[in-house]
């Protein structure tokens, strides 16, 4: 059941209705929110909720044992190990059998064990990341065992549930266990709204048409085509991943829990680094603290810094899907990570050699401040381009099935033969949309301030006016059917 739908409508208008009147008492409300994110999550199989049901149990004996014995670390090994591998089976077995039947025909080698085709459970990626968050936080005394009902509520809490955001059990638990619900204003719930409808609805929906073919037959497209391809891929993802993000929000606001900021216009960056301090924010935060800090971070110098930088966008790239595309795009990252980590070394030992100097020598002249100005500035359009242009090559990656079609794509792009006018995406409509997603990318917080001063005027007529006008947009020039969410795959 997509946000996106009437079904969807129809099903959250009913619980919010009812959950308004239980919302301030705390046991009740727990057991109405654990029974919606069950009755959520079945709509998508009730195979699935049993996994998740038996996933939760294990895990809350695990964290109680935990808890209360003196094996405290040995019981968190069992319990990453046990999660790990239930990932792995789940999400990397069709791959693994895959590649060695391939490599065994290489050999010719008759395969003598009979492959099992598993379906990967929706959302595990996301539920799985913060049972590990959870245990990890028990371990090092952040958290206290929580109840039964509380651990289930926030593994199932179904707005984040299928694709996050990942929320800190602590924070959430805090909320949870409050009768003052996360007081919201409603022209900030519409807001999200709007826009989580806009992004998926209309632009991701578009963009959708033009990011399908060219990444799996690119020898059919111009190099014009393919560049505007990767463009409307980057422009896609975006859009359809903070929109669920806004939309998701959006409930669990209503539902009386504080919004977690998911994204910050990425496309703004200057740098890799700053790229996923803006990009899945709490994704990338997980993968800080409950990954590269517990590997050594860079408290153990630089070749171990690099060394676990790379290791953990590798892992973040497998995380997203079982493919050698993911782990590239991740590696990918992880290098271009580690090159601006030993880019900004050289700058700042070449700055303060140069301070030195500047303070030992008397006679230099002052450089005239707005000459500085004029060469930083242009210095944040090169590093801006080339950020921007590196995540749109691993974008690449991450998008086409195998490496060989990923090189093809690459190929073309820079086949000079191919020409503008044999293009087929070389329309207005396209680069409207562009256009209008890099909008939102650079000023989304100037616009959705003045949507919410609009919707802050106690004037009803303006109100009705803003809400039906933009809602009316939305739905005009949506598609009469949405496209799945991308995260959904993962």
């Amino acid at each position: 059941m997509l946000f996106p739908t009437y079904d969807f409508l129809l099903f959250f208008l009913i619980i919010f209705t009812v959950g308004s009147f239980i919302k301030k008492q705390v046991t009740a409300y727990k057991y109405y929110l654990i029974c919606v994110s069950f009755v959520f999550y079945s709509f998508w199989s009730l195979q699935f909720l049993e996994l998740l049901f038996i996933d939760i149990v294990i895990n809350y004996l695990i964290i109680e044992s935990i808890e209360r014995t003196p094996h405290r670390k040995q019981f968190l090994f069992i319990g990453i190990a046990f999660n790990i591998l239930y990932l792995c089976f789940f999400k990397y077995y069709n791959f693994f059998t895959d590649s060695l039947y391939a490599t065994l025909n290489n050999f010719h080698i008759e395969p003598s064990f009979q492959a099992l085709q598993i379906i990967t459970p929706i959302g595990i990626s996301f539920y799985t990341f913060r049972i590990i968050s959870h245990l990890a936080d028990c371990y090092k005394n952040q958290l206290k065992c929580p109840s039964l009902l509380d651990y289930a509520v926030y593994i199932t809490y179904f707005p984040q549930v299928i694709s996050g955001p990942i929320s800190r059990a602590s924070k959430f638990y805090m909320q949870l266990n409050s009768r003052d619900k996360y007081h919201y204003q409603i022209e900030a719930v519409v807001i999200l709204i709007v826009s989580g409808l806009f992004k998926k609805y209309t632009l991701s929906s578009f963009l959708f048409n033009f990011t399908q073919l060219p990444f799996r037959l690119p020898e059919q497209y111009s190099s014009f085509d393919l560049i505007l391809a990767t463009l409307a891929y980057s422009c896609l993802i975006y859009v359809d991943f903070s929109g669920y993000s806004d939309l998701a929000n959006a409930i669990s606001i209503l539902l009386g829990f504080e919004p977690i900021q998911n994204f910050d216009m990425p496309y703004r960056a200057q740098s890799l680094q700053e790229f996923w301090r803006r990009w899945h924010i709490s994704l990338s935060e997980w993968l800080r603290d409950y990954l590269y800090i517990p590997l050594g971070g860079s408290r153990k110098g630089n070749l171990q810094k690099n060394l676990n930088l790379l290791l953990t966008m590798i892992i973040a790239g497998f995380w997203h899907g079982a493919g050698f595309n993911f782990v590239i795009w991740g590696g990918l990252h992880g290098i271009g990570l580690i090159v601006k980590h030993i880019w900004s070394d050289i700058i700042n030992n070449y700055q303060s050699s140069k301070n030195l100097k500047t303070q030992d020598s008397k006679k230099l002249k002052a450089v005239p401040k707005s000459h500085h100005e004029h060469s930083a500035f242009y210095m944040n359009i090169f590093n801006w381009l080339c950020t921007f242009t590196f995540v749109n090559i691993c974008w690449i990656f991450f998008n086409t099935s195998s490496l060989e079609i990923a090189i093809k794509f690459l190929l073309r792009i820079f086949d000079l033969s191919s020409n503008i006018q044999s293009s087929q995406f070389n329309c207005w409509q396209l680069y409207t949309v562009i256009a209008i997603v890099f909008t939102m990318n650079f000023w989304g917080d100037k616009i959705s301030n003045l949507c919410k001063k609009a919707l802050a005027n106690k004037n009803l007529i303006i109100q009705t006016i803003f809400a039906s006008t933009t809602l009316y947009v939305v739905f005009r020039l949506g598609p009469n059917t949405v496209p799945p969410f991308i995260y959904f795959n993962f």
